[in-house]
């Protein structure tokens, strides 16, 4: 191979990782947004919780507290149900990210209705590929195994928290999942962010790509 042909190989190959990491790099970004918005939201709603914790104690007397209105039973509490705007989470979505220590991952999430009531159940399948995309031997094979898990979850606030039911693979990493959230963001998009046992924590925005 002469070197016009390497120098050909090596601009078809920057070519296709821009067309390649782009949609990553994108997807990292708006993830990144999407971190800081919670981080700001949560600091305001601690900010407007410290005025009321200030006011202290109700002045008036224990005997004077209302009773409870008719047909309730005091101490009673309702039984926490799935909140109707999890029910759009139920479907097929994937993504891409460029994680640290990963390289670009592709991750594909099926959400589906556990038969416990007020649980849903996520089988994610995540594969990374290292930087640069152009090389040989076993260890570029050994990139293309997924890790994958089955899992359990519960509404919790504005999000779905989930444990980790079985794992089924660990992926090119050999890094498992402990646990997963699952966050809605948009109409047709979600946060999927998750813990890993020996690796660092990720996060990728997935898109709808079915039912």
């Amino acid at each position: 191979m002469n070197p016009k042909q390497k120098k050909l190989i090596w601009i078809a190959g920057i070519v296709v990782a821009v067309f390649y990491f782009a949609p990553s790099i994108l997807n990292s970004i708006r993830y990144a947004a999407l971190i800081r918005a919670q981080n700001a939201a949560r600091i305001a709603r601690a900010q407007a919780a410290k005025p009321s914790a200030a006011q202290g104690a109700s002045p008036l007397p224990a005997s004077s507290v209302a009773p409870a209105s008719a047909g309730t039973v005091p101490g009673a509490t309702a039984t926490a149900t799935a909140s109707p705007q999890f029910d759009n989470l139920i479907g097929i979505w994937q993504g891409m990210a460029l994680l640290p220590e990963h390289g670009n991952c592709n991750m594909k999430l099926e959400l589906r209705n556990a038969p416990e009531p007020g649980q849903i159940k996520g089988f994610p399948v995540m594969v990374c590929v290292q930087i640069p995309v152009i090389s040989t031997g076993p260890k570029t094979f050994a990139q293309y195994s997924p890790a994958s898990a089955v899992i359990t979850g519960k509404p919790t606030g504005n999000a779905v928290e989930f444990t980790v039911d079985k794992v089924v693979s660990k992926g090119e990493g050999h890094c498992a999942f402990t646990s997963f959230t699952v966050t809605p963001f948009g109409s047709d998009q979600i946060a999927a962010e998750w813990k890993e046992d020996t690796c660092p924590a990720g996060g990728i925005l997935l898109r709808r790509i079915g039912k």
